[in-house]
């Protein structure tokens, strides 16, 4: 997680849990995560749907559909495609059977925690890079050179400490335990926290059956936040 802290500047740090997160920056007014917060049950949410749709043609792939709660409790990935097929009518992807542990870990903890509901909120960072970009999808992948020096170069417009806080990342953690494309991703996610206006696909949020907000946060394009 990268955070700003307007006395201290920008300070970077790795939590192994959601409620070690909360604890260390329960004072937040906001805390984006890339993880789904609220989860659907009888169809696909809308914000993945308009996120797929504004990333189009070269990221949509980048947005996992969300799977239903059910598949929360699933412990083989093809238990979670007749789950979720059941629910939803489609199974899910390897790649969001791959991050359904964190999933549940922010789900429990958000369903139970009334205060952490109202700050932490969910944000996409290719959907990030997307609005500031102008709202035009990254032309590459973000794990390719081209790709990383491509959002790399996009941050420093707004935030001309951009590339220290990277290289500030990259010596401060082992690849193995923070990836290079993870500190863009955490970089961009805490620019779009302290925007001065913020949009969500849908525009007009639903919620799903335990009331959570399903929503994808980003910046204002005509809004670009400065250091």
């Amino acid at each position: 997680m990268v955070c700003r802290q307007p006395r201290y500047g920008w300070s970077i740090n790795v939590y192994s849990h959601i409620k070690d997160l909360w604890q260390a920056h329960r004072c937040a007014k906001l805390i984006l995560v890339d993880i789904p917060i609220g989860l659907p049950s009888k169809a696909s949410r809308a914000c993945d749907d308009e996120a797929r749709a504004a990333l189009r043609p070269t990221r949509s792939s980048s947005v996992f559909p969300a799977p239903c709660r059910a598949v929360l409790q699933a412990t083989s990935h093809a238990s979670a495609c007749a789950l979720n097929r059941g629910q939803l009518g489609k199974g899910i992807t390897i790649q969001a059977w791959g991050i359904v542990p964190k999933i549940r870990e922010v789900d429990e903890f958000i369903c139970g925690n009334a205060e952490a509901r109202k700050v932490i909120r969910e944000s996409h960072p290719e959907i990030c890079f997307w609005a500031l970009a102008g709202k035009k999808p990254m032309a590459h992948r973000k794990k390719s050179k081209a790709g990383f020096d491509e959002r790399t170069d996009l941050l420093g417009q707004p935030l001309s400490s951009a590339r220290l806080i990277v290289d500030t990342a990259m010596h401060s953690y082992r690849r193995k335990d923070v990836a290079k494309d993870d500190i863009l991703d955490a970089i961009v996610l805490a620019l779009v926290a302290f925007s001065p206006k913020l949009e969500t696909f849908p525009s007009s949020p639903e919620s799903d059956a335990l009331g959570l907000t399903m929503e994808i946060v980003y910046a204002a394009p005509s809004a670009p936040t400065k250091e």
